[in-house]
């Protein structure tokens, strides 16, 4: 560690004597590393210069794009790389404001050793200035009713992911049993353009009951976490109903 940070002093000293004697300040290029990119859009912007980050690629082999902003920046200057953003106004009147990440992706800054360099500081602070970011897919819900339950043991399943649901609590006022009360069904979200199927894994007992699913895409349950998905009022799939008799 001690000899790494040696080294980077001494580059940074042989940088700002060269400068000195050119008669100017050291200037210092912007290096970007965005990894897990699967589609195009993505623009970091930073001291009033902006920087595409183009990929079109295969989206189911992500990419790792290292680019460099146009322009330098001079010794003393600060700098906050982010993604660059855009402010709309809708038909209502009302203003949006959205990042500029690629389509379907949501990027943040890359943490953990020995990526996780901060995206602001000052030039000639380090020796190199280097700014890493993550792209991820987003995962939208994946949510409906579970109607008419009764009996416990119920437990949904969509592919590896499962999700148990407990009976309401609401009890009939003479029998004190269960009345079968709407219950909000909130399965693990689901990635874009990835597959879903919930299917029941283990029926209710006590009393015994048959539950079926409905909805989805294809209105078994199933289907694909699609654009229509992504482009909802409320994103995701939200139609899920489980009925139990």
């Amino acid at each position: 560690m001690k000899f790494s940070f040696a080294r980077g002093a001494l580059a940074l000293m042989a940088t700002l004597t060269l400068a000195s004697c050119g008669g100017g300040k050291a200037t210092f290029p912007i290096n970007v590393s965005v990894s897990g990119v699967s589609y195009d859009g993505l623009v970091l912007t930073t001291n009033g210069q902006d920087l595409p980050i183009h990929y079109t690629g295969d989206p189911t082999k992500p990419a790792t794009i290292d680019a460099v902003f146009p322009n330098g920046i001079e010794y003393g200057e600060i700098y906050t790389v982010v993604p660059k953003t855009v402010t709309t106004t809708g038909s209502d009147g009302k203003t949006v404001t959205t990042a500029q990440y690629p389509k379907h992706q949501t990027c943040t800054p890359a943490t953990g050793y020995p990526i996780g360099l901060p995206i602001t500081g000052t030039a000639g602070q380090l020796a190199k200035i280097q700014i890493n970011y993550v792209c991820s897919i987003n995962a939208y819900p994946l949510t409906g009713t579970v109607k008419g339950l009764r009996g416990t043991g119920l437990t949904l399943a969509n592919g590896s992911n499962v999700a148990p649901v407990s009976v309401p609590p609401d009890l009939d006022a003479t029998t004190k049993a269960p009345t079968g009360k709407d219950v909000a069904l909130v399965m693990t979200p689901v990635t874009f353009n990835a597959t879903y199927g919930v299917t029941v894994l283990t029926q209710p007992t006590n009393p015994t009951q048959t539950c079926v699913v409905t909805g989805g895409a294809n209105g078994t349950g199933a289907g694909t976490m699609d654009q229509a998905a992504e482009d909802a009022p409320v994103q995701g799939v939200n139609n899920l109903v489980v009925t139990c008799s």
